[in-house]
């Protein structure tokens, strides 16, 4: 049963993050053509043993926010706490420590191994990277033991990516990230290039993987199907903004923004009488709005419905609406 204070036991604090990059300069200009806001004030926590999903569409920030978790891309302003520990500004050898702790398993099973690796080495090399072995037998004897833990074949460990299926390759993607013994890891849309079949055992595979290794995962992704699947809360963002974050079932049921209304309207439901039931009507209208150029006020009003004025010219506040539920929305 999770903690009823989301913050309590949090792995992961997340305060007021910024990620925002300059746009190349125009030609006989020294100032920059523009500034990308990939991520523009985002505030959540990660409890131990917790899955915490982070779903919108394409370009709303949300593996820029992993990335900048992970201290990949420069963070702009705000902070990140891992661990009780502020990494926002650690850098070189004690960031290299600090990322034993958390990894990442990418979206693309293909282009995320080096094809010229054997898996005994794609696996293998985060526990050279952090001295976790003391010699080549116990590199092998550690490789060999985490392919067994994610269903792979350790008679497989020198063979190459290129043979391997879709779904073995990111079970290798998982086991790389499992091999440092980390606490944390990022989810980055970890099935969207799998088939549906190969989608369900991954997911298995990671809620199987938590259980027995207490990991705590963020795990972002578009299929709000796989989300209801595995997450104990969801956080919907919108062009570099949280707007509404809630335990998964109670955002299921109860979705409040007009947003998180519409990305649910579009789920297709295989029974009828759960389509009957779902009251949300399809809203969505129009493109996602430039984050160079974002709108005035609240980001999602041109494509509101419910639109006013004052969402026009204010920008909303992330705030309590229920028990464990948030919304950034004039209308609550």
């Amino acid at each position: 049963m999770q903690n009823a204070n989301p913050k309590a036991n949090a792995l992961l604090e997340v305060n007021d993050l910024k990620v925002h990059f300059d746009l190349p300069r125009r030609l006989l200009s020294r100032d920059p053509a523009g500034t990308v806001k990939a991520v523009d004030g985002v505030s959540f926590s990660v409890q131990r043993g917790e899955t915490l999903g982070v779903v919108g569409e394409s370009g709303c920030g949300k593996s820029t926010t992993g990335l900048a978790v992970l201290r990949m891309v420069d963070i702009s302003g705000g902070s990140v706490i891992l661990d009780g520990q502020d990494i926002t500004t650690v850098k070189g050898e004690p960031l290299r420590l600090l990322r034993r702790k958390m990894q990442m398993i990418y979206q693309d099973p293909f282009g995320a191994l080096d094809p010229r690796m054997r898996v005994l080495d794609i696996i293998g090399e985060p526990l050279l990277v952090h001295k976790l072995v003391r010699n080549k037998a116990e590199y092998r004897k550690e490789v060999l033991e985490v392919m067994d833990l994610v269903g792979l074949n350790p008679k497989m460990a020198e063979r190459y990516p290129h043979e391997f299926s879709g779904g073995q390759r990111q079970r290798i993607g998982i086991a790389r990230a499992l091999a440092a013994r980390p606490e944390l890891i990022i989810c980055d849309e970890p099935v969207s290039a799998l088939d549906v079949s190969i989608q369900a055992q991954i997911i298995n595979l990671l809620e199987d993987l938590q259980k027995k290794l207490g990991l705590t995962y963020l795990f972002i992704a578009h299929d709000l199907a796989v989300v209801r699947h595995i997450c104990d809360r969801v956080m919907v963002m919108y062009l570099g903004h949280v707007v509404e974050i809630a335990d998964s079932e109670e955002l299921y049921k109860n979705p409040q923004h007009p947003y998180t209304q519409a990305l649910l309207a579009a789920i297709p439901i295989p029974d009828p009488r759960a389509e009957v039931q779902r009251a949300v009507e399809p809203t969505l209208k129009g493109e996602v709005p430039s984050p160079v150029n974002p709108p005035s006020g609240c980001p999602f009003h041109p494509r509101c419905k419910h639109a006013s004025e004052v969402c026009k010219q204010q920008a909303p506040q992330l705030a309590a609406t229920g028990d464990r539920h948030a919304v950034s929305c004039h209308l609550y």
